[in-house]
């Protein structure tokens, strides 16, 4: 029979059960909620300006 190595720790699995408690509530089963992720349904990026003239562009590099 093959052991499982432990997720979290340097040695093999002694089933514990720690890698499936909430980061955040630890007398909570992990539920994959992503709470811990700090995950956002949106995302934003801040353009500094639009270059359409393909020669400005390549001045730029990007192009």
């Amino acid at each position: 029979m093959e052991t499982q190595k432990c997720v979290l720790y340097d040695r093999d699995c002694i089933g514990c059960l720690e890698c499936e408690m909430c980061d955040l509530d630890p007398n909570k089963v992990c539920d994959n909620c992503g709470k811990c992720l700090n995950i956002q349904d949106f995302a934003t990026i801040k353009i500094d300006g639009i270059i359409t003239d393909p020669d400005e562009a390549t001045r730029h590099g990007k192009g």
